[in-house]
């Protein structure tokens, strides 16, 4: 509780009217020192240690007006992982993605990452990717962030007027240090080595903080730096899509394998995948803090980090539909089991056409490729004796390089010696044996020719400027203390372009190509143990990049006049360029009550959007406008029904707006897979109403046993769907666009329960359940009678949200004392949904991980740590349910294995 009393002004009268709400203008003038009584009724903790950190967490989260769940550092420099987005996870109803090994997108209450927020000191960060494949989103990248830098966060789960609207599942708010908060002088130092058990690699990392302010505590500085490197590698079993005679269009492209008597669902291709990458990341953290009165605080902030990303992808991929294609003469020999092929023994046939070539080899090499953000930021408070004026300024900016020198090796179809084993027992297990039917790939001669290569530069930018001014007026109001009025602008702008040198006239194989494989060929082989996969261990050829680029450099340019093998040189590729740009004004106004034990806040947001997203298609250039505006009313409830037991009640409208790339006129193809992504500008925001309902026992100051209710009705919803087109004359099979769905709706339980006992163990554990209606969509699809007729042109389906787990949870439990630590945490998260194909729906398998982690305070300022993740080396597997029988099969299986940290950190 925060009792207060201020002076009345008549802007109140305005306010009133905007709220709709009839307050008396009897306030009487305000008592300087009821304020400093007020802070002192919020307990103060001095953070240290895993105990005090929980401590402070429950803290925050038990006086916040609103459903807020606080993690803060359990020192200096010392976060509770070593990747936010990690310590997230942690957190009820939050659930992150993995791909690369560590913590990503953000999931909140069964909401993709995309469609929730994250802000730094309450404003939004630029953000981009190191991936070339990687479409814009909105989704922040905490691969960028060092952990060292935050000082805690908040995930509000519930909506306030002076929040940034933006997020469906919540907002994460990130906050670094100020210098004044801190004892002058003060100074933390890590450093730390880590090593990965695929890449079995040592790699070091530092961090350091230093932070002064003057006698007076008037003025203070800040500088925080930290670097760290490491050693990616990642096994994948890759699927590219499933085919089947259950797809219509598909059903008479294929025949049975030969020996079977009928057709088989089979994966267009499998690839042995192996990823490379060696990351440095290197962070600062600089601010100023001046507050040369009592009344008067500002604060100048920035943040800059980068990250290198030099990488290399080689796949090995085997083509089985092109065993069973019709191709007018004998498939090879395999079986067909309920619908699915479960073994294919595919080579070369004599007869075969040219263009059913069977097994390709790409090697991709991402030299030079970086992501890197920045923020400034001006932030200041002015004290009034009947207010506080707010203001920030800022600039963010985030840019991504992406390089691909992309090459591919091709068989002849028509060759027995390209051969290769397919096997998929029960279909959930696709695998290719390719070392086995072609010994040949450790020791290549001219079974494969160098047949496609180019080399391209991505550059992405996400630039926002912002301007924020809000005034918090102290009032007196039967009960309503505080009645905050504000307005913000946003000019942002996503802008992604790309060029690329090909080879016009180069032939796959044979004379017309580059070169057989042999004249290549490294003399060093790619081996993959697939140990934790459904693949094999494979071992084959590693092409010299080098020569590969010589290669492409020494045919002769394109002219006017050239007439077979030429280069094209840097052209711009308009179909997958693009400019996205947004005008967001907001205007808020909330009031804060307090009275006879029920306190919160009410009040409402009104937001105007103006969009314009530009590209080119065929050839020409478009451009597309868009704006709406909304009205967004929240209010949140907290009832002290005992001195330890609170009743909680929210309800809001929410927007969320398309990601970048989802507005966008442009295309992201992967020609050589038959696979790519599209934009789509006439999207439309997603809008929700959300309601909750929840309890909190506060047992002890360390403990609470909480529950909570929430239900949000979606209406607009996006979903991925797969279709088959024609972009640019190349046939692209698997071809993924974003769609707007009908309603849906979310609803879930959040359990929470965290305890600390008097011996120095303590435990936490939280489960949400979370249960998402599917969405009947229209799809344009012309459907036929016997005789050929056209009886409709739409048809129904039902879809599912994206990235929704029905359920996941966390088990944790911890020691602590003056000299150790220990901590251990489990998560899980059941399947969700991942795109619509055209065989069935794709979705994520289920996923667990194990953490641990101890620390030894060797003295009272050295302290000695270990940290182990996914130690039982769990992978991350995606699979699909076809739509005709329910049938289960496989897909994509990636191991990142698991991962150590030991390190030492230094404190004065």
């Amino acid at each position: 509780m925060r009792p207060s009393t201020f002076k009345k002004t008549v802007l109140a009268t305005n306010i009133a009217l905007l709220l709709g709400s009839a307050f008396s203008m009897s306030a009487i003038a305000a008592d300087a020192d009821a304020t400093a009584a007020a802070d002192e009724n919020i307990e103060k903790i001095e953070v240290r240690g895993i105990r005090a950190s929980q401590a402070a967490n429950l803290n925050s989260k038990r006086f916040a007006d609103g459903t807020v769940d606080a993690i803060s550092a359990e020192d200096i420099g010392k976060f509770p992982d070593k990747n936010v987005a990690e310590t997230l996870a942690r957190i009820p109803g939050v659930t992150i993605d993995r791909t690369f090994g560590e913590g990503q997108g953000v999931t909140i209450r069964g909401v993709q990452p995309d469609q929730n927020l994250t802000l730094l000191n309450g404003q939004a960060v630029g953000t981009s990717q190191w991936f070339v494949l990687s479409d814009a989103t909105r989704n922040f990248n905490f691969e960028l962030l060092a952990s060292e830098m935050i000082s805690g966060l908040e995930v509000y789960k519930t909506s306030q007027a002076d929040i940034d609207e933006g997020a469906l599942g919540g907002t994460v708010i990130l906050h670094t240090r100020k210098p004044l908060d801190l004892e002058a002088n003060t100074f933390n130092a890590s450093v730390e080595g880590q090593y990965g058990d695929l890449s079995e690699e040592w790699d070091p990392g530092l961090s350091g903080l230093y932070s002064w302010k003057n006698e007076e505590e008037t003025f203070g500085m800040l500088v925080s730096a930290s670097y760290q490197k490491r050693s990616v590698r990642r096994e994948t079993t890759e699927d590219f899509g499933w085919f089947g005679p259950s797809i219509e269009r598909i059903d008479p492209l294929m025949e049975p394998p030969k020996g079977a008597d009928e057709k088989g669902a089979t994966p267009w291709g499998i690839g042995s995948a192996l990823f490379e990458q060696e990351r440095e990341r290197v962070g600062y953290d600089v601010t100023a803090q001046w507050a040369p009165t009592d009344e008067l605080d500002m604060t100048l902030h920035y943040l800059s980090s980068t990250m290198k990303a030099d990488n290399v992808n080689s796949n090995l991929i085997g083509i089985p539909f092109r065993g069973v294609a019709f191709l007018g003469e004998d498939t090879n020999e395999g079986t067909v089991t309920n619908g699915i092929v479960d073994s294919l023994d595919v080579t070369g046939l004599p007869n075969r056409p040219g263009w059913a070539r069977h097994m390709a080899y790409d090697n991709i090499f991402r030299d030079g490729s970086e992501m890197s953000t920045q923020v400034i930021d001006f932030d200041g408070n002015y004290s009034l004796d009947t207010g506080k004026l707010h203001w920030q300024l800022g600039m963010t900016e985030g840019k991504g390089t992406n390089r691909d020198f992309f090459t591919e090796f091709w068989v002849d179809a028509t060759d027995p010696r390209a051969a290769f084993d397919f096997t998929n027992p029960g279909g959930t297990a696709p695998a290719i044996d390719f070392t086995g039917a072609s010994p040949w790939l450790e020791n290549p001669g001219d079974e494969m020719w160098l047949g496609g290569i180019f080399d391209q530069l991505n550059e992405t930018t996400d630039k926002e400027t912002y301007a924020q001014l809000d005034y918090s007026w102290y009032v007196d109001f039967g009960g309503v203390q505080e009645i905050k009025v504000g307005g913000k602008y946003r000019d942002r702008s996503m802008e992604q372009n790309r060029w690329k040198t090909d080879l016009s006239g180069l032939d796959p194989i044979g004379a017309g190509s580059l070169g057989p494989a042999s004249d290549f060929w490294s003399g060093d082989m790619v081996n993959v143990s697939h140990s934790d996969t459904s693949m094999p261990s494979q071992s084959y050829f590693m092409p010299d990049r080098d020569t590969m680029y010589n290669a492409l450099y020494a045919v002769n340019e394109c002219t006017a006049t050239s007439a077979g093998l030429c280069r094209n040189t840097d052209v711009f590729q308009g179909s997958s360029s693009f400019d996205v740009a947004e005008k967001i004004s907001a205007l808020y106004a909330m009031a804060k009550f307090d009275v006879e034990g029920v306190r919160g806040n009410v009040g409402l947001r009104y937001v105007e959007t103006d969009t314009t997203s530009e590209g080119t298609v065929a050839g020409d250039p478009v451009k597309y406008e868009s704006d709406y505006s909304e009205w967004l009313p929240s209010i949140n409830i907290a009832y002290d029904l005992s001195s330890d037991v609170i009743l909680r009640a929210a309800a809001s409208r929410a927007l969320t707006r398309p990601a970048p790339f989802q507005l966008a006129p442009a295309v992201n193809l992967t020609p050589e897979t038959s696979s790519g992504s599209a934009g789509n500008p006439f999207l439309e925001p997603l809008t929700a109403a959300q309601y909750e309902l929840g309890a909190e026992w506060y047992f002890t100051p360390e403990s609470v046993l909480g529950l909570t209710a929430f239900k949000k009705d979606i209406s607009n919803f996006i979903y991925t769907t797969t279709v088959s087109a024609v972009i640019e004359g190349e046939q692209i099979n698997q071809l993924r666009t974003p769609v707007n769905g009908g309603n849906t709706s979310i609803d879930g339980v959040e359990f929470q329960m965290q305890h600390a006992f008097d011996n120095g163990f303590g435990g936490y554990v939280n489960y949400t359940y979370t249960d998402v209606a599917d969405a009947k969509v229209t799809e344009a699809v012309l459907i036929t009678n016997p005789d050929g007729s056209v009886v409709a042109a739409t048809q129904d389906s039902y879809v599912e949200l994206p990235n929704t787990s029905k359920n996941s949870y966390n088990l944790g439990a911890y020691y602590e004392d003056d000299l150790f630590s220990a901590r251990v945490n489990y998560n899980y998260r059941s399947e969700y949904f991942l795109a619509k194909t055209e065989i069935g729906n794709q979705y994520r398998d289920e996923q667990q991980q194990v953490d641990a982690q101890l620390s030894w305070n060797a003295t009272e300022n050295i302290t000695i740590s270990f940290e182990a993740l996914n130690i039982t080396n769990e992978i991350w597997e995606n699979y699909y349910e076809r739509d005709s029988d329910g049938a289960r099969l496989g897909g994509t299986q990636s191991s990142n294995g698991r991962r150590y940290y030991l390190g030492a950190s230094f404190r004065l």
